[in-house]
């Protein structure tokens, strides 16, 4: 997973963000599967599982979804 800059946090499109309202740091962008599952890890960490629920929710709608129930998640926090 490449670490994105500042810049490029606030480059990711509003649509991609878990925290569409934000921009940088703390609006959890999302550009990509493994972007995701650190934003799910981080807001459980910081913020608890509800929040974390709306964050998984976001990237679910973003199509970086887990597996199946019987396969292993590729997300933090399952």
């Amino acid at each position: 997973m490449a670490i994105l800059s500042e810049s490029a946090k606030k480059a990711v499109p509003k649509s991609q963000r878990g925290v569409p309202g934000k921009s940088g740091t703390g609006s959890y962008p999302m550009p990509d599967a493994r972007h995701a599952a650190a934003a799910i890890g981080f807001a459980k960490m910081h913020h608890g599982a509800a929040f974390a629920a709306k964050i998984k929710a976001k990237a679910r709608r973003l199509g970086f979804a887990g597996g199946s129930k019987s396969k292993p998640s590729q997300f933090y926090g399952e």
